[in-house]
């Protein structure tokens, strides 16, 4: 994309404007045991053609929540030991701040919603 003088100064290419989206959730492991369901839901949704980021959970929660909020992330999946062991996690919406515990196939099917696979029909 160009300006009227024709430089590329101020304006943002498409290459970049993709790269912000790369990364529509995060999910947030609140216990190291349940790292088996962290990375389950993690592979789910990267096959559905979602970006996902997960962070060190060293980290305490609203330091998360901030990383998200900056890099643009609307959907934060929180996995805790308790929430893996009955296929549950807390999907929080950021962009309405709604947060619900659901089954791990009705959250990814939530943000399948908003970020439908390239082949959805």
């Amino acid at each position: 994309m160009r300006n009227v003088e024709g430089s590329n100064v101020g304006w943002s290419s498409e290459s970049s404007y993709g790269k912000q989206l790369e990364e529509q959730a995060m999910v947030i492991l609140l216990d190291p045991k349940a790292s088996e369901a962290a990375y389950r839901m993690a592979n789910e949704l990267k096959l559905a053609g979602i970006g996902i980021k997960i962070l060190d959970e060293k980290l305490d929660v609203d330091k998360q929540l901030i990383a998200a909020t900056k890099l643009g992330i609307r959907f934060i999946i929180c996995i805790g030991l308790a929430d893996s062991s009955t296929d549950q996690v807390k999907l929080r919406d950021m962009l309405d701040l709604k947060e619900k515990v659901m089954p791990m196939d009705q959250a990814i099917y939530c943000i399948e919603k908003i970020y439908p696979p390239a082949a959805f029909t």
